[in-house]
């Protein structure tokens, strides 16, 4: 079979590693790995819009669509090769006759920045691809899955403080994102979804992996990566620069740290983390992570609790261009537990 046959779809709930395990493996000789391919949840979420790629209206939305699917999710590195490509008028046309479906389209776009990159394997990086798993595996049933996830603790405080590693002009939305009770909530919904899935997919086409085992000891995890995904382990795969923490950009910290293991301890509200534990304990234990008895103040908890729905609507209209519609929006992740059964 080959190689650009098996892609790799590093999925998860956000700031749990896949920012990492992405770079990591983008590092390997064979694997092309860019920043965050937004195309299902963006391009796939607007077929209806876009049209049949196998007809030339559909085909001639889809290209001008992908032609600034990087830059408009903050990926200027991969958006400028894009831009590059799709300046040749071949490459723009190389869609047209070959593309029956949405996998086909997303094949074809991958796999020519893989080639042009030098490498025989591409790798999508999303982590809402997470609620995609479905269409991914009925467009590429070789593909291989890697779900990354974390302590919810330190995942309120890296959500938290996210905007240290965004653009300036996403700083007030990304700020206005975080809530105690939305953020574990978010963190709950996709440590349930790929729950599911690790029960209902075959250890050949998932594995998960913990952010603290790969920052504690990274080769171990990277050679499990390696024989998951079918590739020699190479040594120059663990020398990645930065990967987009909001921990090491405030301390300057770049490639594996382990830093941000443990840090709610110092830096999350007691009343955050305790909110998150009651949001999320199930799941919390499930993945062996240890809950702890916190001391805190009735009245801010009960103020984190009434301030949840305004927060919402807040949260729902700061991401409004990104997310496309509310209701297929919500649907998509109602859809995959349906699927799942």
């Amino acid at each position: 079979m080959k190689a650009m046959e098996r892609p790799i779809f590093v999925v998860g709930p956000p700031r749990c590693g896949t920012t990492l395990t992405a770079r990591i493996l983008g590092r390997h000789s064979g694997i092309f790995m860019p920043g965050e391919t937004h195309f299902f949840h963006d391009i796939y979420a607007r077929r209806a819009t876009l049209g049949d790629p196998a007809t030339e209206a559909g085909i001639g939305n889809i290209v001008q669509a992908l032609s600034d699917l990087y830059g408009r999710y903050n990926e200027p590195e991969d958006q400028r090769q894009i831009d590059w490509l799709f300046a040749d008028p071949a490459v723009v046309d190389s869609f047209r006759g070959r593309c029956r479906d949405y996998g086909d389209v997303l094949a074809h776009f991958m796999g020519m920045q893989a080639k042009h990159a030098g490498k025989r394997r591409w790798g999508n990086h999303a982590p809402k691809d997470l609620f995609h798993v479905k269409e991914i595996l009925e467009f590429f049933p070789e593909a291989r899955i890697i779900v990354c996830v974390r302590d919810v603790r330190d995942f309120l405080v890296s959500y938290r403080d996210k905007w240290r590693a965004t653009t300036a002009e996403h700083v007030e939305r990304v700020r206005r994102l975080y809530h105690p009770v939305l953020t574990a909530l978010l963190w709950k919904t996709s440590i349930r979804q790929a729950r599911r899935l690790q029960d209902a997919l075959p250890a050949t086409s998932l594995m998960t992996i913990r952010y603290e085992d790969l920052v504690h000891d990274p080769e171990r995890v990277v050679r499990r990566l390696c024989a998951f995904v079918g590739e020699e382990f190479e040594p120059g795969m663990l020398a990645v620069m930065s990967h987009n923490s909001s921990a090491g950009g405030c301390k300057g910290e770049h490639g594996i740290f382990t830093t941000s293991v443990g840090r709610w301890e110092r830096e999350l509200d007691r009343e955050a983390a305790y909110v998150a534990q009651r949001v999320a304990g199930p799941e919390l234990a499930a993945l062996g992570y240890e809950r702890r008895r916190i001391a805190v103040d009735p009245t801010k908890v009960a103020w984190i609790m009434a301030t949840t729905p305004a927060a919402t609507v807040r949260a729902l209209h700061a991401n409004r261009r990104l997310r496309g519609p509310l209701l297929p929006y919500l649907w998509r992740r109602v859809a995959s537990y349906v699927w799942l059964g």
